[in-house]
């Protein structure tokens, strides 16, 4: 009898084994992890330009084709809170003909500022209406801080840019702002 018991409990463990087996060995159901999109952080900023380069200090003239200077106009960004300002930004000209430089923008309830970069996108000459002068850019912009509203500013973008004679100039910003969470002071009583 004792033989029987032990045969029964052999075979019941090998049956056990052998589901366990079959069960790891069978595929299982495959979960499909889901990924959401996560939204760019800010909030879309898309700005007009239109700015001429500025006498230097030491001059009595506008030099065309300048390889270091000083742009101001005015800035319009549709953006609900920013509106119409000015803008005015500083550059020089680096090895590969990119003009970089740093700009501030001023608006109603505050500013921002920061870097950019502009590289020429057309080398070639005038076709017959237009000037030497005339250029095209592109580049990116970073928004360093801010003043007022904008305080603690950051983002960044890209630039578009347009001359017809090296001294008036109209670009398009677009990109993202970023602000911190506002926060509140209470009294205490």
């Amino acid at each position: 009898m004792k033989r029987i018991c032990l045969l029964g409990a052999a075979i019941a463990s090998l049956f056990i084994i052998g589901a366990t087996t079959a069960l790891a060995s069978a595929p299982h159901a495959v979960t499909k992890a889901t990924k959401k999109k996560s939204k760019p952080a800010g909030t879309k900023l898309t700005c007009s330009l239109a700015f001429s380069l500025q006498v230097p200090a030491d001059d009595t003239t506008v030099t065309q084709g300048a390889t270091t200077g000083n742009h101001a106009g005015a800035v319009t960004c549709p953006t609900k809170g920013v509106g119409k300002g000015v803008e005015a930004d500083s550059f020089t000209t680096d090895d590969a003909g990119d003009l970089v430089g740093k700009w501030q923008e001023w608006f109603n309830a505050g500013g921002v500022y920061g870097d950019y970069i502009l590289t020429p996108t057309d080398n070639n000459g005038p076709p017959s209406a237009t000037s030497f002068a005339a250029a095209s850019y592109t580049g990116t912009f970073t928004i360093k801080n801010g003043t007022g509203v904008d305080a603690k500013a950051t983002g960044e973008g890209t630039i578009t840019c347009t001359t017809q004679d090296s001294v008036h100039y109209s670009c398009k910003e677009s990109g993202r702002i970023t602000l911190p969470a506002a926060t509140t002071t209470t009294k205490k009583s």
